[in-house]
């Protein structure tokens, strides 16, 4: 007869056994539209970020930083946050800039760090002195074609992210929804060089949103995979696109909370490490923001 104590331990050992398979392939695949490469992305690390003494809680962009870190914005706080690379804040590193700030991105090669605002449609540029400059996307060049798709009525499904490809300077953006966009720009931000339409024909479904509520909250260019990464706060998707095909394939993000697999709420950012990977998310949780981490198998 075997004992209640080793009964116990057998089921302890079989149950840690199932989630750590489970850990492994954390995010499930929404669709499949490009099956050359496949990927699985496997949730590694959850750490709570926000700081509420520096009205750092309503997390709304990452990117790398140079010095191994990330820059963050929370949308209701004028300052680009420092980060090191555990996600603790570094106040006396963080710029001031502009509340509204939506996305973040760092571009290296001019020496500036760049963010949008989703109330004025604009990309902020600032330089290594905290010298700010103003840009509004609808007075671009080629920029005739966005103007149908931006009401001064409705704020809230504006532009929301943006990254820089570091090896051609270009600019990309995304716009929440009504309608979803994908938006390039040249990197002297005087120029709307491609607008593309994130709909479910190019890959853009998720099992937790309908077309209408599904958006497009941040993204972050793959060096390594030369597309971009786009998360999804309604969708609790992130998904990758693929400049080749110009269609996307989504994983459902998942991360462990006390034993146990969870979608992952308000998902609002994204960076992708140089080497491409590793994928770091952040959510806009109020004093439960996080820095969630996948290791890209």
């Amino acid at each position: 007869m075997i004992s209640t104590l080793v009964r116990r331990r057998v089921f302890a050992l079989v149950t840690m056994g199932i989630l750590a398979v489970f850990l492994w392939a954390a995010t499930v695949v929404v669709n499949a539209a490009d099956s050359r490469e496949t990927m699985v992305l496997r949730f590694a690390d959850a750490r709570k970020i926000a700081d509420r003494s520096n009205n750092f809680t309503e997390v709304s962009g990452l990117s790398l930083a140079r010095d191994g870190g990330f820059w963050a914005v929370s949308d209701d706080t004028a300052r680009l946050f420092s980060l090191d690379a555990k996600g603790n804040l570094h106040i006396r590193s963080s710029l001031d800039a502009e509340s509204g700030m939506e996305g973040v991105a760092l571009d290296l090669a001019r020496e500036r760090i760049l963010a949008v605002r989703e109330d004025t449609s604009e990309i902020l540029a600032v330089s290594d002195d905290g010298r700010l400059t103003r840009h509004p996307v609808l007075a671009m060049d080629g920029a005739s074609g966005l103007a149908s798709h931006f009401s001064p009525e409705d704020v809230n499904d504006g532009l929301e992210g943006i990254t820089v490809n570091p090896d051609t300077g270009a600019v990309f953006m995304v716009k929440e929804r009504g309608p979803r966009l994908l938006i390039e720009i040249g990197p002297d931000l005087d120029e709307v060089r491609r607008i593309v339409h994130l709909t479910g024909s190019t890959g853009f479904t998720s099992d937790q949103a309908d077309d209408d509520h599904l958006d497009g909250s941040g993204l972050a260019w793959d060096s390594r995979r030369e597309g971009l990464w786009i998360t999804s706060d309604t969708g609790k998707t992130i998904y990758f696109f693929d400049f080749d095909t110009m269609q996307a394939r989504g994983w459902a993000l998942m991360y462990e909370n006390s034993g146990k697999l969870r979608r992952v709420p308000n998902a609002e950012g994204v960076a992708v490490s140089v080497d491409g990977e590793t994928i770091f998310v952040v959510t806009d949780d109020d004093r439960n923001s996080r820095l969630l981490t996948y290791e890209i198998d």
